[in-house]
């Protein structure tokens, strides 16, 4: 189970040592991956030191990432000494410290300036602790999982520590990555690849994508910076990118440079890789996106919800970031209080950019927001755990994947969809109070813009700086409007919805998994994965991980519960149910004769149609 370690202050003393605070950086790292095939990366590092004792750290907590840095997958670790001339002597033995596993400690001989670090990492199986990262063709290279760095304790700065990189790539194979090249320019098929020299903090940032095929595209090729599709596929094939998702991606590109007005990054890499063999991550950059999906990626309709949300977050949570993640250095734990913005306003972002850029109809766009609506007019988790505590909650929460009564647990994504319909409100409080002469906009464009355009820099931000910019905007009690949806129980933020002049009705018709008629999640195959607490499901015995074996005497399909939920809104006998609860059967009845429902949004007439203005593809 996972848990956040308290570090104590007699341990933090303990591993701060003057002679660490004069070692001489930057240090270098060499990383191969010509093993990369077999799941194992080889790490070498060369770090100046000076006599005395040396802590070394391997990164932990990775601010985008959702649970602790695989730890366990780092295997073989030899420590050597290194004379004047860079030549290896004597190894040098390290404890694990005993409180903080993440931390080693070694005890640097007199004379030695340098020592020489190797050990592996193991990329893991597809659905293995450190996210399967390779295969026979490609490979994504996280920074954090091949390097050790010297820590001094919780005041250490990862951003004031230099980096040399190299990477050795196996034969044939080519790069990508947000990281410059020696040269100036990167040659995509050299196996030794190096770069110029950057921070801990950055590099780490800056994932690298390599394989055996591999394409690159330049998108909206007249915006300044550059900006670059890099994708990296197991099949040539899979490199084919039907060119409407180029157009729509480069119209992305445009889109977002309107609504910040800024950019911070030197140049963007959409870094792609296209694999069945792979973990399905999508992981957010400052200068990149790594976003690890199925090789059909770019012929699925969804793939705007992965590759657009991550771009956005370069602006949302990589520049402006929530004070809480904004920690110094990868041991201290971060504070996840504000993941309603980081995580809530680029969700929201996402499906208005979506509808901007032309992928998505209003319609479209309507009907995923009715989905947000239903979702929270039907989750009775939040009778008792406000959005400011599932924040807080997010790493433990991230890491369950027990789908019982998860209405009733709440999860570690519900800030992405509430805090979504918290931010449709702001909007269109924006836009009603100033009549529609403001909007979420100049909120985004004063927020996010600030200092114009820059390289990639973090600046942090607390509560009353949003409440400061909002103010800017339009004067309101921005102070009250938020905490009060931050900790309201019990009820679901529709207030932006009623705002925008629509309401949230449910109609007959197709029940995909049948929560908004039976209020139970049912799939295909019968298995119950949730049943909402209280509902009408609950009260009639079922449970999640019952499976429904027969409907009214007939064999369990979809269609045969549709069918017999369609036949109960003209009777008034129960529906008759088998299920096997862990190999005991038994009979159960559900009194309901409401039909199959589906949320729909509906106008309400005689208000503004704030959902259309919202939409609006913006224009210099």
């Amino acid at each position: 189970m996972f848990h956040v370690r308290l570090k104590p202050l007699f341990l933090s003393l303990l591993v701060v040592s003057a002679c660490q605070s004069r070692a001489q950086l930057p240090l270098s790292l060499s990383v191969d991956l010509r093993d990369a095939p077999r799941k194992l990366l080889h790490a070498t590092e060369i770090l100046p030191v000076q006599d005395g004792p040396l802590t070394l750290a391997f990164p932990e907590w990775i601010r985008n990432e959702h649970e602790p840095a695989p730890l366990t997958q780092q295997v073989g670790l030899f420590i050597k000494a290194r004379d004047g001339s860079g030549v290896v002597g004597q190894a040098l033995s390290w404890k694990r410290d005993s409180l903080d596993p993440y931390l080693y400690h070694v005890t640097i001989p007199n004379g030695v300036r340098s020592i020489e670090v190797r050990f592996d990492f193991i990329t893991s199986d597809k659905n293995g602790d450190a996210l399967a990262s390779s295969d026979a063709n490609l490979a994504v290279l996280d920074w954090n999982t091949v390097v050790l760095y010297p820590y001094s304790g919780p005041g250490t700065r990862v951003a004031n520590l230099t980096v040399t990189p190299t990477v050795i790539l196996p034969g044939g194979w080519h790069t990508a990555t947000a990281l410059k090249a020696v040269a100036g320019v990167m040659e995509p098929s050299s196996s030794v690849v190096n770069f110029q020299p950057v921070s801990l903090e950055q590099l780490v940032d800056s994932p690298m994508i390599s394989g055996r095929y591999f394409r690159e595209i330049a998108l909206a090729p007249e915006v300044s910076p550059r900006h670059y599709l890099d994708i990296v596929a197991d099949r040539p094939e899979d490199l084919e990118v039907p060119q409407a998702r180029v157009d729509e991606l480069s119209q992305a590109i445009r889109q977002a440079g309107l609504l910040f007005r800024s950019h911070h990054y030197d140049e963007y890499r959409f870094l792609i890789t296209l694999s069945n063999n792979i973990s399905g991550a999508a992981i957010d950059h400052h200068q990149s996106l790594d976003n690890r999906r199925p090789a059909n990626f770019f012929h699925n309709e969804k793939w705007q919800s992965y590759t657009i949300h991550d771009f956005l977050h370069s602006w949302n949570g990589k520049y402006r970031r929530p004070e809480g993640l904004a920690t110094p250095n990868f041991q201290t734990p971060v504070i996840t209080s504000g993941m309603w913005v980081y995580e809530g306003l680029t969700d929201y972002l996402t499906n208005v950019m979506t509808a901007r850029t032309g992928i998505w109809t209003k319609e479209e766009f309507l009907e995923a927001l009715a989905s947000k609506a239903a979702y929270y007019d039907r989750r009775p988790g939040m009778q008792w755990r406000d959005l400011d505590d599932v924040d807080t909650m997010a790493y433990p929460l991230w890491s369950s994947e027990d789908s019982s009564y998860d209405n009733w647990r709440l999860n570690g994504f519900d800030f992405y969809s509430e805090g979504n319909l918290i931010w449709l409100d702001v909007d269109v409080t924006i836009r009603n109070k100033s009549n529609g002469k403001k909007s979420l906009n100049d909120f985004v464009a004063l927020f996010h813009g600030l200092g114009g355009d820059t390289g990639p820099k973090v600046v942090p931000y607390s509560f009353n700086d949003i409440v400061a910019c909002l103010n800017q905007v339009v004067p309101n009690d921005w102070e009250g409007f938020l905490t009060e949806r931050l900790h309201a129980l019990s009820k679901a933020p529709l207030q932006g919805i009623a705002g925008a002049g629509y309401r949230l009705v449910y109609k007959e018709g197709a029940d995909k998994d049948f929560q908004y008629s039976l209020a139970m999640s049912i799939g295909a195959d019968g298995l119950i994965s949730d049943v909402l607490m209280g509902e009408i499901a609950y009260q009639a015995g079922f449970g999640p991980g019952m499976k429904i074996l027969a409907v009214n005497g007939q064999p369990f399909s979809r269609a045969t519960l549709q069918q017999a939920i369609d036949a109960a809104k003209t009777t008034t006998t129960p529906i008759d149910f088998k299920v096997d609860n862990t190999g005991v059967i038994s009979d159960l009845r559900l009194d309901y004769h409401g039909g199959q429902r589906h949320p729909v949004l509906e106008r309400v007439p005689n208000t503004p149609d704030r959902i259309a203005e919202i939409l609006q593809p913006m224009s210099r």
